[in-house]
């Protein structure tokens, strides 16, 4: 049976035979009707953003690791506040986007006009504003720029997220805005078993960041627009006003879109980064994370993602290959660093899974982590097919979905 995954912006194709294909297990296309953004905006939970008396505005985005529509979000936005806006782009530790980036994903038509009022949040360069201690000890260090405006506008996808259960949200505040010394600090209870794809309760990460989105709102009002997105970049769900209410209202749509059920375990899964989320290593690791939860231990997991900005954050990587797995384990633990959860999380896959990858990364740096690399996806699930004799499961958007064995 022919199969179309994709693969950046193009779509690829593989062969499987239908004697070992369990399944193509896609998230539940919701249907699109109406506009969702409009209808959020016109019934908020709290106050309308136009409401808001603010002479000085500051609209948080998303970087180009996100699939938000934020151009069409900001036509909605726009023609609803008053005074002075600026924007800033939330990108907590990853790198400032490029030209084409904003011009392409975050500013898009708006880019003549607003981009001479963005900028970007530089994690180690900004200038913060201390905010004390979560009660888990993290310093709460946000970018001075939200405190400088009188209301702070977010925006946001939700979707599922590999350690916070969700991303969105409280995520704009932090990692979004916060500093490098904050970002690490939460991030180190990653390494936590509770830090999982998809659990908010009990979750150590999201409830520290929730603490510190709470003392930002404190401090500044905030009006917060959280979106769930299809396949193909529409929204299809919109909450928006309470930074809080709003994200937990659209948590529950969120979840019953994004899982997919499978009726066991399959030996083999191809497990698909798509769109932006196969921008570089460090973010299509996600769709490896989803893809562990239903793949028979030692069985194959074959990543496909184009890695177009090679391996992105570096100490994850740069970590892996100091050394044997057991002294990497021991690093990580004892001397954590931003990134080091991402080894870790790697580390478990790579043990307890072999890991092909379909990419345009250089080979040698796949194979310096124990990942096997091919150039074609046929080429990687052939020898996969060969070397065992289970069954094959393809997960286009595994980065994005909570894969889940029914009963």
């Amino acid at each position: 049976m022919r199969i179309s995954v994709p693969y950046g912006k193009e779509l690829i194709s593989v062969d499987v035979p239908e004697s070992r294909l369990m399944g193509v297990f896609k998230i539940n296309e919701p249907e699109v009707t109406g506009d969702a953004v409009e209808e959020a905006l016109r019934n908020p939970i709290g106050r309308k953003l136009e409401d808001y008396d603010a002479e000085r505005v500051l609209i948080s985005v998303n970087d180009a690791t996100r699939l938000t529509p934020t151009p069409m979000i900001l036509d909605r936005v726009l023609r609803r506040v008053r005074g002075e806006v600026r924007v800033i782009v939330a990108t907590g530790s990853h790198r400032a986007p490029t030209e084409e980036e904003y011009r392409d994903v975050i500013l898009g038509h708006h880019y003549d006009n607003l981009r001479g009022r963005t900028i970007a949040h530089d994690a180690k360069r900004s200038e913060f504003l201390n905010l004390g201690e979560t009660s888990r000890g993290t310093p709460i260090l946000v970018n001075k720029e939200v405190f400088e405006s009188d209301l702070l506008v977010t925006i946001s996808s939700v979707e599922p997220h590999y350690f916070a259960g969700y991303s969105g949200g409280r995520k704009m505040f932090a990692p979004g805005l916060c500093m490098y010394e904050t970002i690490e600090k939460n991030h180190r209870m990653a390494l936590l078993p509770e830090a999982a794809l998809g659990k908010l309760k009990g979750n150590p990460v999201h409830e520290d960041l929730e603490e510190i989105a709470k003392a930002i709102a404190e401090r500044v009002y905030i009006f917060s627009i959280n979106t769930a997105i299809s396949g193909d970049g529409r929204v299809w769900a919109a909450k928006a006003g309470d930074p809080f209410d709003s994200f937990y209202s659209i948590v529950g749509e969120v979840e019953r879109y994004y899982s997919i059920h499978l009726p066991r375990e399959a030996e083999i899964v191809v497990a698909v980064a798509p769109g932006q989320m196969g921008i570089d290593l460090y973010q299509a690791q996600k769709a490896l994370e989803a893809a562990k939860l239903v793949t028979k231990e030692g069985g194959v997991i074959i990543l496909v993602a184009p890695c177009w900005d090679g391996i992105g954050p570096r100490n994850f990587y740069d970590l892996l290959t100091s050394g044997t797995r057991e002294e990497v384990r021991k690093k990580i633990w004892e001397d954590y660093k931003l990134g080091y959860h991402k080894a870790a999380k790697f580390l478990d896959v790579l043990e307890r899974f072999h890991v092909y990858a379909v990419t345009d990364l250089d080979e040698e740096v796949l194979r310096r982590i124990g990942i096997k690399p091919f150039r074609s996806l046929q080429e990687a699930l052939n020898e996969a097919l060969s070397n065992l004799s289970g069954e094959v499961a393809v997960l286009p958007e595994a980065s994005v979905c909570i894969p889940r064995l029914k009963g």
